[in-house]
Order: C-alpha cells, then sequence, then structure tokens
C-alpha cells in the first residue's frame, strides 16, 4: 500500500489533496468524472509536488479504487464465472460473491475512509441522492460492462457505522421451462394453462428464480400478444415489439399500485407484475376477477400455501378496509389465481391449481 511504501506522510498527504479536490468537484456540480484520476494528479503537481513513478503508479490504482471501484472489478474478473448472481461489499476488506459457487475475499483494498468515499463518488456519478435522509436507495446501473441492481445501505444504518453494497447480476439470460426441472407433463400443463390465459402466480424466497421463472413463461405466450409489464427495476426483458414496460418510482402517480390501474386501460392481452409487495395488491387481486385473463406475478413466499397466505395478509394491511373478513379475501384471491408455481434454488417444487375456498380454507390439486 501507498502509506507503507513512502514514508513521511507524503504519500498521505497527497491523497489528502486529492480526495479535498474530488469532493468539491461534487460539490460543483462536476457530472465529467472521464480521466480524473489523471486530473487529479495534474492537481497535486500544480501545486508543486513532485511525484515519481512509483509513486504515480500507486497513486493511480488508489484512485481507480475509489472512482471506478477497481477493487471491486478485479474480485469479480478472478472469480471467472459467468454466472454471478450477486456480490456483497460488506466494508472495505470483506467482498463476498453469490453465483454457481460461494466465496469470500479478504484485503485491505481501500482504508474505511476512502472505501465511504468510493460509494459516494459512484451514487454521484448515477445521480442517486443517498445520505442519512435517504439511508437505503435501489436503482440500476451499468457497472464493469455489466448491467446490476443495486442497493446501498449508509453507514448510520447500522452499529458499526459501515455502508454495506449489494450488486444483483441482470445478465439478460435466456431460460426455457426445462431449466427448472420440470417434466414433460408439468411442461404439458403449464403450456395449456398459458394458452388458456390462466392467472399464475410464482411464489419463492429471494434469489429462487422467480423473476427468470417469470421470463421463461413470457417466452411461451403468443409472439403477437401485448404484453403490460410492471415493475419497480428492470428484470424481464422481452425482445418483443408489442411490450409495454412501466417502471415504477417512489413518488405519487408512478407507483406500482398506480401503474395496475393504468395497465387496464392500455388494452392488454396480458399484464405482468413483477413482484407483489405492499399497496400495489390491491388493485392486482381486484383486476383479477375483472374477467382480465393471463395475468402473472410473483411474490415472496416460503411455499404456494404460504403465497395465499401472504397475499391474503399483504390485501388486510393495504387495502384501508377495516372490516374486510379474512375469508372474503381469500375467496377473492382462490377465484381470481389458476395457479401458484413454487420455487426453491431455481427449480419448481410444486404446482398448485387453485379450485376455490370454503370458510378459511383453500381447495386446490397438487399438480408436481
Amino acid at each position: 500500500m501507498i502509506d507503507e511504501i513512502y514514508t513521511g506522510g507524503s504519500a498521505s498527504h497527497l491523497k489528502e489533496l486529492m480526495r479535498s479536490e474530488l469532493r468539491d468537484l461534487m460539490k460543483k456540480g462536476n457530472s465529467v468524472f472521464t480521466h480524473i484520476p489523471l486530473k487529479l494528479l495534474n492537481f497535486v503537481e500544480a501545486q508543486g509536488y513532485e511525484i515519481n513513478d512509483e509513486l504515480r503508479d500507486d497513486l493511480e490504482n488508489w484512485l481507480k479504487n475509489i472512482i471506478d471501484l477497481d477493487f471491486v472489478k478485479k474480485v469479480i474478473f478472478d472469480f471467472h464465472d459467468n454466472d454471478i448472481e450477486e456480490v456483497i461489499i460488506h466494508d472495505a476488506s470483506w467482498i463476498q460473491i453469490f453465483g454457481t459457487k460461494r466465496k469470500e475475499f479478504f484485503g485491505r483494498f481501500l482504508s474505511p475512509q476512502d472505501y465511504q468515499l468510493a460509494l459516494e463518488v459512484f451514487v454521484y456519478k448515477e445521480k442517486v441522492l443517498w445520505n442519512e435522509r435517504l439511508p437505503f436507495q435501489s436503482f440500476q446501473a451499468k457497472l464493469f460492462e455489466n448491467d446490476w441492481r443495486i442497493t446501498i445501505i449508509h453507514p448510520h444504518l447500522g452499529p458499526k457505522k459501515v455502508a454495506k453494497l449489494f450488486l444483483r447480476s441482470q445478465r439478460h439470460k435466456s431460460f426455457t421451462l426445462e431449466d427448472f426441472g420440470i417434466n414433460q407433463c408439468q411442461d404439458q400443463f403449464i403450456e395449456e394453462a398459458i394458452t388458456q390465459k390462466k392467472n399464475i402466480l410464482v411464489s419463492g424466497a429471494t434469489g429462487s428464480g422467480k423473476t427468470s421463472f417469470l421470463q421463461a413463461l413470457l417466452e411461451r405466450t403468443p409472439k403477437r400478444s401485448h404484453i403490460a409489464i410492471l415493475e419497480d427495476t428492470h428484470e424481464i426483458h422481452l425482445s418483443s415489439p408489442f411490450v409495454t414496460k412501466l417502471l415504477a418510482q417512489e413518488k405519487p402517480g408512478f407507483r406500482l399500485k398506480d401503474f395496475c390501474q393504468y395497465a387496464l386501460r392500455l388494452r392488454p392481452d396480458r399484464i405482468v407484475l413483477g413482484e407483489i409487495r405492499s399497496h400495489e395488491v390491491v388493485p392486482f387481486l381486484l383486476s383479477l376477477n375483472t374477467g382480465h385473463g393471463g395475468m402473472m406475478a410473483s411474490v415472496h413466499a416460503n411455499s404456494a400455501l404460504d403465497a395465499i397466505q401472504r397475499l391474503c395478509l399483504l390485501f388486510q394491511v393495504y387495502s384501508g378496509e377495516t372490516g374486510i373478513q379474512y375469508q372474503e379475501i381469500l375467496k377473492l384471491l382462490c377465484t381470481g389465481i389458476d395457479l401458484i408455481i413454487h420455487m426453491e434454488n431455481k427449480r419448481v417444487t410444486s404446482i398448485l391449481e387453485i379450485k376455490g375456498s370454503e370458510g378459511m380454507t383453500p381447495f386446490y390439486q397438487s399438480r408436481f
């Protein structure tokens, strides 16, 4: 490291000058980060400091780690795995990678101070406001020539006062239903459900393959279908020109619940809701019972039956109706949902054909 090679505090002093200049550039609203390492090196040389070749190389590497997250890039490339699903940067020293394999990397990549600065530069370049008032941000970004879904947590949220960065891969990989472990009979059953425009709910935990399976289902739909896809992050990718894509934002009129209402006016053949988490459950379930077929959505749940309970609970919480009974919601759901397909570890583990309900009990037939 620079501080270990060059004693006397000269390297530390130069780094502090460049940190200060970098923060000033961001305060001034500088949006051009091309060749910033060179500009910062020229800046300190303009102050009268001489930088020899060895020090220059080390400072350039240090700046690339801060400005381009080069320390993360090197770890990812060293992994040599095209199936990386998620990268978690826990602090300035620890990185985890999840994919076909799971690995942990340890090294003094940056000082805690420079690690925080690197994250501030990253969100600044992405034009994302991230501070103590907005401590949890999620957005999409192109990083290391790949698309990622980014989640970043401000240091003041945790007891150790360390920020965390989560990168979830958004590779546009195509899947078939067979990739998820279903047999020919189940494939035919699902194919018929799609053809008959049955309403399908895909359930599973985080990373279970829900979105990938939804995309595989959509690949089976007629090519001329007008499909309205509603998401808060761009995860479902269809090449058809007959797709209307709406990306939600956290402001009135642009939320998923608003898009659920808008979508019915767009004359869609199918409406696809990327994931049900909160208020959107109400217009979605009500839409199921308007005679609109071919609707699809995903939901976090531990099992297919748990998905039913979760949707009923979400409806109770977000409907704003205090007098509505659980069994009424259950009837609404079991009348509208035709299939629930549950995922675990990128595999289909259960398929329930919903037949209806009586009282607090849903009726279904297992097709797995």
